[in-house]
């Protein structure tokens, strides 16, 4: 029996859902299609299954772990929880983040590539950064097609743009109602063949699937960076994917160079910041002392002197890179 694309995996950030809407409005297979969604959002965002029910005739769910696969059934990633296809069902793993979220595409396109290969179609929507660009590279290497919003379309064109670049050559590069016609158009057309997918691509896949708890220097995916994990302090592995370079910690933090320079940057604020706090209540603390103790008040001020002032140079550190960043 010749193999068709009925799998479809879309992803999207900043932006993402006016586009998914968008999407899903234009978006009539005439044969049966299973569609899984990634949205990075926060814990509060609470109604979405009904926004995208008003959207589609597709059934829309957020799927329980282990839910058997259903046609014609959007399933949604929850806050917090990674979205895996299986052999014929899905998996919810709360995974190392990738990319600082959780959920987060690339795990999602990797199940995609593993598990239905040349019957997966991958699509990236508006968002910031790069997530999902590793896993385009994964659907196209196991022979699936990757759809992509044109990024003058996008409220946030850097995601789109990243899995042009990582992939090369999309099938399709449309406005978002477009791709939802391109879509319904490429569901139950002949798959192809499948192609290749790495033992690095399912090595990543088992760590967010939580079937690995951390990764050994055997299974490492690429060679050791200078660089530390900003969420763990672990030494960072640098992975060189054609275009991309990403890395990846022992525990399974993953990051693209923009993602792990937007999580460094969030750490490094963070650091400034206790800084400056533990350098005020220092030198209140001593000058609280000096009130209690007259005869090592002068000693006790000189040195509660020297941290406001350390504590001034950090402040001055703190407006200069907000100005920068204005």
């Amino acid at each position: 029996m010749t193999a068709r694309r009925n799998i479809i995996g879309i992803g999207g950030s900043a932006g993402g859902l006016p586009a998914v809407i968008d999407l899903l409005k234009h978006f009539e297979p005439a044969r049966p299609a299973i569609v899984l969604l990634v949205l990075h959002r926060v814990n509060e965002t609470g109604h979405l299954v009904e926004i995208l029910r008003r959207s589609t005739s597709l059934r829309v769910c957020e799927p329980d772990d282990g839910e058997t696969l259903r046609d014609n059934c959007l399933y949604i990633a929850p806050p917090d929880e990674h979205l895996l296809l299986g052999e014929a069902h899905l998996h919810l793993r709360r995974g190392p983040r990738e990319n600082n979220f959780r959920p987060a595409i690339d795990p999602m396109f990797r199940s995609l590539a593993v598990f239905a290969g040349a019957r997966a179609t991958g699509v990236i929507l508006s968002g910031y950064l790069d997530d999902g660009a590793a896993g385009a590279r994964a659907i196209v290497a196991a022979g699936g097609h990757v759809m992509v919003q044109d990024p003058a379309s996008a409220a946030s064109p850097d995601m789109p743009r990243a899995a042009i670049s990582a992939v090369g050559e999309p099938e399709n590069i449309a406005p978002p109602a477009a791709l939802g016609r391109a879509l319904s158009r490429a569901v139950g057309a002949a798959a192809g063949p499948d192609g290749t997918v790495s033992e690095a691509v399912k090595l990543e896949l088992m760590v967010a699937g939580l079937e690995r708890a951390s990764m050994t220097t055997e299974d490492r995916v690429g060679e050791l960076s200078p660089y530390n994990c900003p969420d763990c302090n672990g030494v960072l592995w640098q992975i060189e994917d054609g275009p991309l370079v990403r890395f990846r910690c022992h525990t399974g933090h993953a990051y693209s160079s923009a993602s792990l320079d937007a999580r460094q940057e969030e750490m490094l604020e963070r650091s400034l910041y206790d800084s400056l706090r533990s350098l005020r209540e220092k030198a209140r603390l001593l000058r609280d002392m000096a009130g209690r103790d007259p005869a090592s008040a002068d000693r006790l001020c000189r040195r509660a002197d020297d941290y406001d002032r350390d504590g001034d140079h950090v402040e001055e550190m703190i407006l200069a890179r907000q100005k920068r960043a204005a």
